[in-house]
């Protein structure tokens, strides 16, 4: 207690402890400063909501809303959710998907049958899974407009998920969604209309000496798993500008690594893509697959990272 003109004050109320008393719970706690639970603010069933107990403040991933504890309990107090920012649309799509793939054995199944079982790789590509018949209701429940999700493309003009049924990978920097369908047909890949940005995973491998270039994101999955964090994909066997642009700001070694698919195509584009880098001043090389393989069915099959490191030994122009 604290004392001020002969009188007691009651100590300052934390966050945490206004939280508290409101049931809210920690669902993790890592020991830092930042602790996540469910948002008390909105209905949600994969913890978004955020609490630095040094800054003493609030930030909710689902609802986009945060500041102090005075703001805090104004929204606590009227709970009516406010229409969030058109920019948080894609941000709260991703945790949605996110948050379902817990939720979906048959997801996880493939995740796993593709040789993908690293939780702090899956966490950090925040992969999820679109199970259909829920997006449009959690969406709009965050006040989105139906307008809004079918002008990103999100739905189809009868509001169905248009990622039903596919794992999702976000691409943030572009605002852009992947989506990979679970199952065998023709029209197995998504993206959102729009750009697909830059190289994905980028800002992670630009100090590196060297880049290993791949086409998916399977690709990039498996290789960081196996200990080769400077992996990065084109989202396709062809390079656009702004990823020619990122690989030719600095010199660096640049290991084209695309799929060795039956009919030569991979080698075909993986050539092409070498000679470019080239004319460009930059150092590249082919690295070979066993054929039919890509890197991620390469390391799935059971290859090691030893196995790989001698491919890229063996990478030639």
């Amino acid at each position: 207690m604290n004392s001020r003109d002969g009188r007691w004050l009651d100590p300052p109320l934390s966050l945490l402890e206004y939280l508290f008393q409101h049931g809210w719970k920690i669902v993790r706690d890592t020991g830092r400063d930042e602790v996540a639970g469910l948002c008390p603010l909105h209905a949600e069933t994969h913890p978004s909501f955020y609490v630095n107990r040094r800054k003493q403040v609030f930030y909710c991933h689902g609802c986009g809303r945060g500041g102090g504890l005075p703001r805090l309990i104004r929204w606590m107090e009227d709970p009516r959710p406010a229409a969030p920012p058109a920019q948080h649309l894609m941000e709260h799509s991703y945790g949605f998907y996110q948050g379902q793939l817990a939720h979906s054995d048959q997801a996880r199944a493939y995740l796993a049958g593709r040789g993908i079982h690293d939780a702090a790789v899956i966490e950090r590509m925040r992969i999820g899974y679109a199970p259909g018949a829920c997006l449009r209701g959690y969406l709009t429940r965050l006040g989105h407009p139906p307008a809004a999700l079918l002008a990103r493309g999100l739905i189809d003009a009868r509001g169905r998920d248009a990622f039903f049924r596919c794992l999702t990978f976000p691409l943030p920097e572009a605002a852009n969604l992947y989506g990979r369908w679970l199952g065998n047909g023709l029209c197995r890949h998504r993206f959102l209309p729009g750009s697909k940005g830059g190289l994905y995973g980028w800002a992670a491998a630009c100090d590196a000496p060297r880049t290993l270039l791949v086409e998916g994101l399977f690709d990039v999955a498996a290789l960081w798993q196996a200990g080769f964090p400077e992996t990065v994909a084109v989202l396709g066997s062809h390079l656009n500008h702004p990823q020619l642009v990122q690989l030719t700001r600095r010199h660096r070694l640049v290991l084209v690594c695309f799929d060795a698919d039956p009919n030569g195509s991979g080698h075909r584009a993986a050539w092409r893509v070498s000679v470019q880098l080239r004319h460009a001043g930059v150092e590249a090389r082919r690295v070979e697959l066993p054929r039919g393989h890509d890197p991620a069915s390469f390391f799935a099959a059971g290859a090691t990272a030893a196995d790989f490191q001698r491919r890229l030994l063996e990478a030639h122009p």
